[in-house]
């Protein structure tokens, strides 16, 4: 970075220092221009504020939905900084080109931003280094940083940060910067609090749903149930009259936006009561033909259309048809979005993934210019890929603007949240296989269908397709028509599922205990890095190729800590399941107990992740726990079903999530000791759980899971 582009991000402030750089990812726009050197007003392009009183003040660029990124973007910062945690103060980022990329989806908030968040500490504190020394008089090569305080201790000096900030600013940015030995890190790789958790337990507001604005209203904004249908009419008038009700009105012709009724109100309350008597007609249109059940034929169709080649003379066959079903979201906070819109600009405070979707859905849609449409982002009550896509952004900015100088709060109902969900796929994984007389795998084909459109596909180029030659996946598409996206582990979470329930069945099959099956299946592949494909939704997707030597490594950990091969009673087993998922490596051990009744209690879960370096280990924990439990509460509660073009499930009631006596007692997490580069790791943890369960189940009782959730099927044994 050259001295002009410093300038841009870098400008005295109130006699403090701040630096930014320019974090480049893929087609991110250009800084743009900024307050001139000397300015007491400082657009915040920058990363790091440091105070004449040696407080520092960090940017979270990425939003916070629970995955830690608002505490570990900063620790990145702080550790280069050479800064005690103490001493910072993290503010959450608003939309601005100056922070890159974005978007807290994928896993991504911190491998993206690692090295560049580590550059922009450590340009920090050499400034601050060669500001001291110039102030003492002697070389920057003599001092050294500690505690936020430069020292030279050949002449015993020392002083804070904060009396060089001043100094500091007025320097050309170095030509180069050093960073620190990962093996020297003291704050990277310990346990540090979410910076957001006292305000959580007392109740403050961080939240979009928390937002309030003087003189605001409510609004729930209706859309035809069926995927697709417009709005032709509705009681509006008698809507109008309800109690608390400030207006009812039509929304048509917008771009981007499905046509509907926007109810406002003095209260959320008064708002979800008067919409619950909406009475609205509707153009369904073509979608109302779609039916799970006839998905399910449609799909059995598609599958045989790409039959397997046949096995040769003497190969033992193996098939099996797994099923998952359409899953929705169901975020703790339903999906809300804040706007105002006043002398042209549209205001808005929004709980989301990423903030520049919603940007362009307004500015788009509604066609105010990009400047005028400011995002403020707020803490998520969950996301798992829901609040990537940002309808909610553009409904809110579109009654705010009818409303013009007024603020307006608008909240999904609950039924709105399930009925107009980006849902995640179903899916039918046809499975053909072939062993020979030693047991070994010599033929692997899926025929594979789900629904167009949205994350998901399986190219073949996963484990275990990825150990035996010849093995194929040809992919079916059901006609699209109903919404499908990203879902934690887009593609991974059911792949996973199927892929490693059918390896297990294989190993079954083959006689052979599956810990050593799967290890032989390994030890076949290169002992460094096979192609897996990269990309999303691969049946173990990591862009950087699979490595069987770090597979490996990571299920004889998770073995060894499960205590893997111990003889159980009949009603008691362990299974285990593993991903290559956003580059990180998981194998996960379950253990459980099924009555002869088929009552299931998962006892125990092990993990072991290979996800390179751990930026807060606390955080990482809860993200591996956490992902396990929201697996296994999919795999065995939840699915979504089509009737009519629309979903059948409403609310939670039909809907149901897992509970704290339903939670395994014991969850471990075992991370592999790395000095390499994080990888993703907020959604890993969840492909291998739910085979894990279900391989654990067949081990107990002799009943094989090929269709979810596991609440569907019965687990009776004698």
């Amino acid at each position: 970075m050259d001295r002009r582009a410093f300038i841009k991000v870098s400008a005295l402030a109130g006699g403090g220092l701040l630096v930014g750089t320019y974090l480049r990812f893929g087609d991110s726009p250009a800084l743009a221009e900024t307050a001139p050197v000397g300015a007491t007003n400082f657009v915040p392009n920058a990363f790091i504020s440091i105070a004449p009183n040696g407080a520092v003040s960090l940017i979270a660029p990425n939003s916070e939905m629970g995955q830690g990124a608002k505490t570990a973007l900063p620790m990145i910062v702080a550790e280069e900084l050479d800064v005690p945690w103490d001493q910072v103060s993290i503010t959450q980022g608003d939309l601005n080109p100056a922070y890159g990329r974005q978007m807290a989806v994928g896993s991504m908030s911190t491998p993206t931003n690692f090295v560049p968040l580590r550059q922009a500490g450590a340009m920090a504190r050499a400034l601050l280094v060669e500001a001291a020394a110039q102030t003492w008089g002697v070389p920057a090569a003599e001092c050294m940083t500690e505690n936020g305080a430069v020292l030279h201790r050949a002449t015993t000096r020392r002083a804070t940060y904060g009396e060089f900030a001043a100094k500091a600013a007025a320097l050309p940015p170095p030509a180069n910067v050093t960073l620190k030995d990962p093996k020297n890190f003291e704050l990277i790789g310990t346990r540090v609090p979410g910076v957001d958790n006292a305000k959580i337990v007392t109740g403050q507001p961080l939240f979009g749903i928390d937002q309030k604005l003087p003189g605001m209203v409510y609004a729930t904004y209706t859309k035809c149930p069926v995927f697709g249908g417009d709005f032709v009419s509705a009681n509006l008038d008698e809507i109008k009259a309800k109690p608390g009700v400030r207006d009812a009105f039509a929304l048509e012709g917008i771009k981007g936006l499905p046509s509907g009724v926007a109810v406002v109100a003095d209260s959320t309350w008064n708002a979800f009561i008067a919409t619950k008597a909406l009475r609205v007609q509707w153009d369904e249109g073509a979608a109302v033909s779609q039916d799970s059940d006839e998905m399910a034929k449609q799909a059995d169709v598609l599958a045989k259309a790409a039959p397997p080649a046949a096995l040769a003379p003497g190969v033992k066959a193996v098939e099996a048809i797994y099923h998952y079903p359409f899953l929705a979201h169901a975020t703790l906070e339903p999906q809300n979005c804040t706007a105002l819109f006043k002398n042209g600009v549209m205001e808005m405070w929004t709980p989301t993934q990423i903030p520049g979707s919603g940007h362009n859905l307004v500015t788009n849609g509604l066609g105010i210019i990009a400047p005028n449409v400011i995002v403020h982002v707020t803490r998520l009550g969950g996301g798992f890929g829901r609040r990537g896509s940002n309808e909610f952004s553009l409904e809110v900015a579109a009654i705010a603007k009818k409303l013009e100088g007024t603020p307006v709060k608008l909240t999904w109902t609950r039924e709105q949240d399930f009925a107009h969900d980006n849902y995640r796929s179903n899916g039918w994984h046809h499975f053909h296989a072939g062993l020979d007389e030693a047991g070994k795998v010599v033929a692997l084909h899926d025929s594979f269908v789900k629904m167009q459109g949205g994350p998901g596909d399986m190219t073949g180029g996963g484990f275990p397709f990825n150990a035996v030659p010849g093995s194929q996946v040809k992919s079916g598409k059901l006609p699209a028509g109903i919404p499908t996206g990203y879902w934690r582990a887009p593609g991974d979470n059911g792949n996973i599922w199927a892929t490693q329930s059918f390896v297990d069945e294989l190993a079954h099959a083959a006689g052979r205990d599956p810990l050593a099956f799967t290890l032989d299946l390994l030890a076949s592949m290169p002992a460094a890095v096979a192609p897996d494909g990269g990309g999303r939704g691969r049946g173990g997707r990591g862009g950087g190729g699979f490595d069987a030597a770090k597979m490996t490594a990571v299920l004889k950990l998770a073995a060894e800590k499960a205590g893997w091969g111990q003889a159980r009673p009949r009603g008691e087993g362990q299974g285990f399941a593993i991903t290559h998922t956003n580059n990180a490596y998981v194998a996960i051990v379950a253990e459980v107990k099924v009555s002869p009744a088929g009552e299931l209690a998962i006892q125990k879960l092990t993990a072991a992740v290979d996800a390179g370096l751990i930026i807060n280990l606390s955080s990482a924990e809860s993200q591996v726990q956490g992902a396990m439990l929201d697996g296994i509460s999919a795999a065995w509660f939840q699915k979504i079903t089509i009737k009519r073009g629309a979903a059948a499930q409403t609310n939670f009631n039909d809907y149901p999530m897992l509970r704290m006596n339903q939670s395994p007692p014991v969850v471990e997490v075992h991370f592999v000791k790395s000095l390499a580069a994080p990888t993703g790791l907020g959604e890993p943890g969840l492909p291998p759980a739910a085979p894990a369960v279900c391989n654990a189940i067949f081990a107990a009782s002799g009943k094989r899971i090929r269709t979810l959730p596991l609440i569907s099927e019965s687990l009776k044994w004698v």
